[in-house]
């Protein structure tokens, strides 16, 4: 973990309020899950950082998915590129590999797809394949479609108003492809309505799975306490160190 002022190698603007940013970071890498506190300019009463998943690192360029939603972003995506900014990380618990024979599945809702790029590319390193059932509302909430494909990802795609793939839920999806057959693991990251979904499917199966939380977070440190999930025994875990990323059995919804 370092707090790091990184230059801004390039920021993008996509469709629909959503940024990708390249902060130089010189890192060698960071395991898919795993998050950082970024600096945002302080105006409009803008003080904490906000933490971010890493969508995949490129060289020294670790980049950021993100997308406008409040006063912090705001700020952040008028950024402009060869400016600094303080970034802490990385932070948190990744995805954990696995053993054995079996398909390796990703399960994501929205700009929650974004530790499922160097994922990818962690499995391709392998010689394996990422299976990802990524669902949104709509089409311009999908993101990185292209770069999956790139990387050899086996894509489900569903939309909830069916303007790109099949419409419907994700989960619905995935419990027709593997209604005969059990992956190996699922890795799942997005609202916690899809973590619940995933969850109630996979567990009963004796299916493996992780969950990454998409919590509110204030320090990244485990000081604040503003981050805290439960688990089945009613004790309070700390997202920032205990996860983001848990194991299915883990949490309580």
């Amino acid at each position: 973990m370092k707090d790091k002022l990184c230059q801004i190698a390039y920021h993008v603007a996509l469709q629909e309020g959503y940024f990708r940013i390249g902060l130089e970071t010189g890192w060698e890498g960071f395991v898919p899950g795993q998050f950082g506190m970024l600096e945002v300019p302080r105006q409009d009463g803008v003080l904490l950082r906000r933490p971010f998943s890493f969508a995949r690192q490129l060289g020294g360029t670790t980049e950021i998915l993100y997308k406008v939603v409040g006063r912090g972003t705001e700020a952040l995506s008028k950024v402009a590129t060869g400016q600094s900014l303080r970034l802490l990380g990385p932070l948190g618990r990744g995805f954990e590999d696995v053993s054995g024979e079996g398909d390796r599945v990703g399960v994501a809702g929205g700009y929650g797809i974004a530790p499922f790029l160097q994922q990818a590319k962690r499995l391709k390193a392998q010689g394996r394949v990422l299976h990802l059932f990524y669902g949104a509302r709509r089409e311009h909430d999908l993101l990185y479609l292209q770069e999956l494909s790139d990387i050899g990802v086996k894509l489900h795609v569903t939309t909830e108003d069916g303007s790109q793939g099949e419409r419907g839920r994700v989960t619905e999806l995935l419990a027709k492809v593997y209604a005969e057959q059990s992956p190996a693991v699922v890795w799942s990251c997005g609202p916690l309505g899809l973590l619940h979904a995933v969850q109630s499917w996979a567990l009963p199966r004796g299916v493996p799975c992780e969950l990454s939380v998409e919590e509110t977070m204030g320090c990244g440190t485990g000081v604040c306490l503003g981050c805290v999930v439960k688990d089945p025994s009613g004790r309070y875990r700390r997202a920032c160190i205990e996860g983001p990323v848990f194991a299915g059995e883990c949490l309580k919804f």
